[in-house]
């Protein structure tokens, strides 16, 4: 059974200037369409179809108040006649009805509030009630993690492969905002099974490299292996986590000014959580490792709701 997503691809590939004499492009996964777009919808695209093929009657998922995932799996959801169930957990945070919140509400989610260490345990219990009371839920895991994320981003690749024949270019360097890992596995293994070099960089937004690395590596083996596909002897996983500050939602004055530079220099915004802490980290991966002459996608993955709710930072970081 198919569903009512549509998406708007391929996305576009802008130019977006030198940066220390390589040529810088942006990928804008922002434009996907559905509730403001992202990466996610790449993935809820599958996830969605599946659920629908199982005759799901409502969609179980998790992720902070101000989660992409959840936005665009609320609207996905509702579009497709399907309740949503968001376990999120419980924040100390003063953040306000704002951007991905706000926006969420317009969809009217179940949401369930939970303790952060209790968050497993609140969605074995919310899927065994919904079960119990005759409900048929689909769980989907926090930022649409599992092979069929991946595999939404394997296409992506091959997406990007299109768009270099009609630029009559090849990237030497994809950088990305990596969290839950989908995304960077799905982009490592289109490269692989298409037998190409670039370089695909994963720019952490909480992830250590040991955990980040690991987790990504395990959505590889197991796509490929759920694929019937043979696992690559090197699966080269370039994930850095220099620039995660104190961590996830920790957005520092320099991420700031990248934010505003980006914005200045092309009208395009990014969020202080993800791209614009992954934009910072690529601009200084390139004056660290000195990159010269090469050709560079920037993968802007969404999140642009979360802008909005850094409001009165940016107006005191710029007072």
């Amino acid at each position: 059974m198919s569903s009512n997503l549509r998406l708007k691809l391929p996305t576009p590939i802008d130019y977006f200037g030198e940066m220390s004499s390589n040529q810088l492009f942006i990928k804008r996964d922002d434009l996907t369409e559905v509730a403001f777009g992202g990466n996610k919808a790449r993935k809820l695209k599958f996830f969605l179809r599946d659920a629908l093929s199982q005759k799901a009657d409502c969609i179980v998922t998790y992720g902070s108040i101000q989660s992409n995932h959840c936005r665009i799996t609320s609207a996905a959801a509702t579009m497709n006649g399907l309740d949503v169930y968001l376990v999120q957990p419980e924040s100390d945070n003063n953040e306000g009805f704002n951007g991905n919140q706000f926006l969420n509400s317009f969809f009217e989610p179940k949401v369930i509030s939970t303790p952060l260490n209790a968050v497993a345990n609140t969605i074995e219990q919310t899927l065994q009630g919904l079960k119990l009371s005759g409900k048929n839920p689909y769980f989907i895991q926090g930022g649409g993690h599992g092979d069929l994320g991946t595999h939404a981003y394997k296409l992506a690749y091959e997406e990007i492969m299109k768009q270099e024949q009609e630029l009559k270019l090849e990237f030497d360097y994809i950088f990305h905002a990596s969290g839950t890992g989908t995304t960077q596995a799905g982009l490592v293994a289109g490269k692989h099974i298409n037998k190409k070099s670039t370089d695909i960089i994963g720019i952490s937004i909480a992830r250590n490299i040991d955990r980040g690395s690991e987790v990504i590596k395990d959505s590889l083996l197991s796509y490929f292996e759920s694929n019937n596909l043979s696992v690559p002897r090197n699966l080269d996983v370039h994930f850095i986590d220099e620039y995660i500050g104190n961590g996830y939602a920790d957005v520092y004055p320099e991420i700031m000014q990248t934010i505003k530079e980006v914005a200045r220099t092309s009208a395009i915004f990014l969020d202080p959580i993800y791209t614009g802490k992954a934009f910072y980290g690529m601009k200084q991966y390139i004056d660290k490792n000195q990159l010269n002459d090469k050709k560079i996608l920037f993968i802007h993955t969404g999140g642009t709701p979360i802008l909005f709710n850094y409001a009165e930072d940016f107006k005191r970081e710029f007072k």
